[in-house]
């Protein structure tokens, strides 16, 4: 597989507003992309079968973070300036609840099985009393705050072990949380600065870290073996598992490129060039199609995977 440019689409604001986090939502006419347009205090909702912008949803003070579940029909935002997240239907976005949570919620992570929402808040000043709110979907209410060792990055559920992983900044770890008791269960140590995107992918953790390495964690529930460690070439923020190809991909904003790592024989197999301070990722697996959020020009990115 290697991913080949299939054009650009340009984005509300025009050039130097930055993105945050995308998520998909699946639909039998056609996938939706819906990106974090923090400087824009929205979301900008993008077309997979015909690659177009099709709208804007406002209202979103500082909107970091989006979470999909298509099984439960949910779209997730966190309103990092209002410091609450908002709760959309995905299928119409029609709008749900507003919850209000800790100072500035940045990553969610969704628990399947209690249609829970985790949003892990940065604290006030960023870097302070860090916490993870617990928003109970049905009644809308924080049901728990659960107090982090440091700065939150991205986290994620696994419904095989019943826990959320959530990457801190520093210290350098990823910290277990027991999705039932909200409890911590322990933390496993990255062993490289800063770890920032997250996936789980086949029972194994990828931690995207600061410090220039996707580290590979194997039996993350358990012993937690660091099973590889793979040079990138800066920084990186996103990472985005395909699902139908082994394929991992992880965006890195300086220089500006998304690196591809085959998540079964753990090698890179490609890095292609993008735009310098893109740093957001959303993929459709329908299209098979990348799409890379460039705040420089103002626009989405689109790659498609080829055999």
């Amino acid at each position: 597989m290697s991913l080949r440019a299939a054009g650009t689409i340009p984005l509300p604001g025009g050039p130097g507003k930055g993105f945050d986090h995308a998520d998909t939502v699946t639909a039998p006419q056609g996938d939706r992309i819906y990106v974090a347009h923090t400087a824009m205090d929205a979301i900008d909702v993008i077309d997979c079968r015909t690659n177009a912008y099709l709208r804007t949803i406002g209202d979103l003070p500082g909107v970091a973070g989006v979470l999909v579940d298509n099984g439960h029909d949910l779209l997730v935002t966190s309103d990092r300036a209002a410091a609450r997240v908002s709760m959309f239907r995905a299928s119409d976005e029609r709008l749900l609840a507003r919850v209000g949570v800790g100072p500035r919620p940045n990553g969610l992570a969704y628990d399947t099985k209690r249609r829970r929402v985790f949003a892990f808040n940065l604290g006030e000043p960023p870097g302070t009393d860090c916490s993870a709110s617990v928003v109970d979907v049905a009644t809308a209410a924080v049901v728990r705050t659960i107090a982090l060792p440091g700065r939150p990055r991205w986290a994620a559920y696994d419904a095989s072990s019943d826990l959320v992983y959530a990457n801190i900044q520093d210290p350098a770890v990823i910290v277990r949380i027991d999705a039932g008791s909200l409890e911590e269960r322990g933390r496993i140590d990255v062993g490289c600065a800063g770890p920032h995107g997250l996936a789980l992918v086949d029972g194994r953790l990828f931690c995207a870290a600061d410090g220039g390495e996707v580290v590979v964690i194997s039996d993350p529930a358990g012993r937690s073996r660091i099973a590889k460690r793979l040079p990138l070439r800066g920084v990186p923020d996103v990472v985005w598992h395909a699902g139908i190809a082994p394929l991992l991909y992880v965006a890195i904003g300086t220089p500006g490129v998304v690196t591809v790592i085959d998540t079964e024989r753990l090698v890179e197999t490609e890095t292609v060039t993008t735009e310098l301070g893109a740093h957001t990722l959303g993929w459709d697996a329908a299209t098979r199609r990348l799409y890379v959020f460039a705040p420089a020009s103002g626009s989405a990115l689109v790659f498609e995977e080829r055999s």
